[in-house]
């Protein structure tokens, strides 16, 4: 489904073009792994649904094997053993851009990129706890994470016009402004009754990969109490 988003940035297909691969960058309901070094095992992702493992499961005397590792929704275990930078962010809708590229900065976004490609994905379920994602996988990140060839197809997918933090920026002060028209509403998508508990617009930014470029942004409701 078309929300605008095209306008800005070139939306690549869930499947990559070219040989069939273990994981697909389009798949977004696989999380990459942290850290970097050889091509990870497919084991080395996991899905959304499933329980987090701890990341001493993964390493000996600290040290990951390969380089990759799975993360841990623990938050002292679940920081990257081989990044200085990265994690989740929630924020509201209307934060200020200085803001925001001072919190891209800070948390090790490769933000002056323009060959990434972007996918899209819209929930399915309230439980999913976010409504829109979008997922930036830098070319690096295509080859060393997800193995996927320099063919001119795939070439041509990542050939983007804008840096990676303005078209984060874009897609914040888009649904920011789309929600504000009226156009895009998160009502009902945690259940408030509109009156005692009403649903706002707000966001999410996660850094799945530091080290190669892997990050998502997502829109997600919270809700307001009186």
């Amino acid at each position: 489904m078309a929300h605008g988003i095209e306008k800005f940035v070139k939306v690549a297909p869930a499947v990559w073009p070219g040989d069939s691969l273990n994981i697909q960058p389009g798949d977004l309901s696989f999380f990459a792994p942290l850290g970097a070094g050889g091509f990870p095992a497919p084991s080395c992702f996991h899905r959304a649904s499933a329980a987090m493992v701890s990341a001493a499961m993964w390493t000996r005397r600290g040290v990951p094997p390969s380089g990759f590792h799975p993360r841990s929704a623990h938050p002292f275990s679940g920081s990257p053993i081989t990044e200085a930078e990265g994690g989740t962010v929630y924020f509201g809708k209307r934060p200020a851009r200085a803001d925001v590229e001072a919190m891209l900065r800070l948390i090790g976004v490769h933000g002056h990129q323009t060959n990434y490609a972007a996918f899209l994905q819209e929930s399915t379920s309230p439980e999913d706890h976010y409504l829109i994602q979008m997922r930036i996988v830098t070319d690096s990140a295509l080859e060393f994470v997800f193995r996927t060839r320099d063919e001119p197809e795939g070439r041509a997918l990542r050939q983007q016009s804008l840096p990676i933090c303005d078209v984060i920026w874009r897609f914040i002060e888009w649904f920011t402004a789309e929600n504000a028209a009226g156009r895009y509403s998160v009502d009902g998508a945690l259940g408030g009754d509109g009156d005692c508990a009403c649903e706002s617009l707000a966001f999410g930014f996660m850094v799945e990969n530091s080290s190669f470029g892997i990050y998502r942004i997502w829109t997600r409701a919270w809700l307001v109490t009186k």
